[in-house]
């Protein structure tokens, strides 16, 4: 079985390549830094053992994106799963962002995600039971101070989820979202925020594992997570 992931080099992307490198998956991973992504790959080949490979992906340079579809429709007949973890977070005040801010907040949290899916259409529905699990954000459901930009991205690709789960549903394809609270990376540095409700990355790579795993009668469309602190 094999995975594609976007933003594979950020905290997020890597947790969750290792956690399917460990249970036996092999690897696309799809990312905007290649001197990250070969380390990655030569860490994942030397721990795990899968077959990993990597394509540099830019949703600000176009053809990159193109031609990371067009590889892995040319050499792989099927993929299991779509994980669209690539984001930004930018803190700004709206009256202060330029539209440049706005343009790669929306490109790469909803633009990015929509490419790759709709490119990857092919191999998924030939998995007979693909799946895509979008990364959102419970800023979705509640807005924030100076995030108003991100928190309709994130916004955006719940509604998106909803119309692609019931327009793929017939070729065997679901789609789903989690949204979870603070996860503890770099991109929460900039937030005033006690860290102890932060949810870290290797939990969160459990969860996307145990969703993309789950073939019962339930459905599981989308996902709000947030840390359970007890004092």
């Amino acid at each position: 079985m094999t995975i594609v992931i976007s933003g594979a080099t950020g905290g997020v992307g890597v947790a969750i390549t290792k956690k399917f490198a460990q249970k036996g998956y092999d690897i696309i991973a799809l990312g905007r830094d290649t001197e990250k992504l070969k380390k990655i790959r030569n860490f994942i080949r030397k721990d795990y053992g899968v077959n990993i490979q990597y394509y540099y992906c830019d949703i600000n340079v176009k053809s990159s994106v193109i031609n990371s579809i067009e590889s892995i429709v040319d050499t792989l007949d099927s993929v299991s799963l779509l994980i669209n973890a690539a984001g930004v977070f930018p803190v700004v005040a709206v009256q202060n962002t330029d539209e440049n801010i706005y343009d790669s907040c929306m490109d790469v949290n909803m633009k990015l995600p929509f490419i790759l899916s709709r490119g990857l259409f092919k191999v998924l529905k030939n998995n007979n039971g693909g799946k895509v699990i979008n990364i959102g954000s419970s800023s979705a459901y509640a807005g924030f101070k100076n995030t108003a930009i991100y928190c309709a991205s994130k916004h955006a690709i719940l509604g998106y989820r909803k119309a692609l789960n019931d327009e793929w549903k017939e070729y065997g394809i679901t789609v789903h979202c989690i949204s979870p609270g603070t996860i503890d990376t770099s991109m929460a540095n900039v937030l005033d925020q006690d860290s102890s409700t932060y949810i870290t990355t290797e939990e969160f790579a459990e969860l996307v594992y145990d969703i993309n795993k789950y073939n019962g009668n339930m459905l599981i469309d989308e996902i709000r997570a947030v840390r359970r602190v007890v004092r």
